[in-house]
């Protein structure tokens, strides 16, 4: 739609993680170099953790994305996926165990024994799970169990684990003593400020060739932070809204008149949170 008014390659505002030009901000570099350090160094557990839309997803990929052409073997899952009791047997299998009929027991020194193969041949072992803050305390005491494997004087097996923000509340708690020795990292995806709000929202056009059709004032980034509170979700949720009714008006100059009509109409259908205090439509 809009993509063809403006003379863009495709939408810059896609909401969907597949689609994003990655704009790499300071928490974002800095979690994906001690993700990359952690799994060669083999550091046990990281915990990743941020606001929803602030872009765990894109980073989990692209980290994945940057470590194929490594010796690394993967099993990626997703905790909404996972009941306790089958945790173990979809990580066995993932990791191409296929006797899954067993108990838990024995399927464990099964995955033991697959993955120390696996790592005397020099494969590097990574599990992967978002959104984990859903696994129940009794999914965890079971990734306790996978820790205890040792290669070496390491363990066998690095585990990330990708979350909301209570992700590190629920691992760090007492109960999961043993859990929380292992963790090596708490890194936390936080929000853009106001500057990087304006520099995403320019990355992401300029990726699909925008060449300042439409023009945008200096003077709305501030109030788009203000409104997404700096989380790259909600800045793409914005600039498509605002896209879109620049190409409904015929507009090419969107200004502080334009946005906040946008805005307006967003927090009448109740499409945003709360605004940060200190800016008003």
């Amino acid at each position: 739609m809009y993509e063809k008014f403006y003379h863009l390659e495709a939408d810059p505002f896609r909401l969907s993680p597949n689609t994003k030009p990655i704009y790499r901000h300071a928490s974002y570099i800095q979690a994906k170099t001690y993700m990359l350090y952690a799994l060669r160094r083999g550091e046990g557990i990281v915990l990743v953790t941020g606001r929803p839309g602030t872009g765990k997803t894109a980073l989990l990929r692209d980290f994945t994305n940057s470590v194929k052409d490594e010796h690394i073997v993967t099993a990626d899952l997703v905790s909404t996926q996972l009941q306790s009791a089958d945790l173990i047997r979809m990580i066995a299998f993932s990791f191409g165990v296929d006797s899954l009929i067993s108990d838990e027991s024995k399927i464990i020194d099964e995955l033991g024994a697959r993955l120390l193969g696996m790592r005397d041949a020099g494969r590097r072992l990574l599990l992967l799970i978002d959104e984990a803050q859903n696994l129940e305390n009794e999914a965890l005491r079971k990734i306790e169990r996978l820790m205890e494997l040792r290669w070496q004087s390491e363990p066998l097996i690095q585990i990330f684990l990708i979350g909301r923000e209570p992700l590190r509340e629920l691992v760090l708690a007492e109960t999961l003593k043993r859990l929380y020795q292992q963790v090596n990292a708490v890194l936390c995806l936080e929000p853009l400020d106001e500057r990087g709000t304006g520099e995403y929202i320019r990355h992401r056009l300029i990726q699909v060739g925008w060449d300042n059709d439409p023009q945008l004032a200096d003077d709305i980034f501030p109030v788009i932070h203000t409104y997404s509170h700096g989380i790259p979700r909600l800045i793409n949720l914005i600039c498509s809204q605002m896209l879109l009714f620049g190409m409904t008006e015929g507009l090419h100059s969107i200004g502080p008149d334009e946005i906040n009509s946008v805005l307006e109409q967003m927090i009448s259908d109740q499409m945003l949170p709360s605004p940060l205090p200190h800016i008003a439509v």
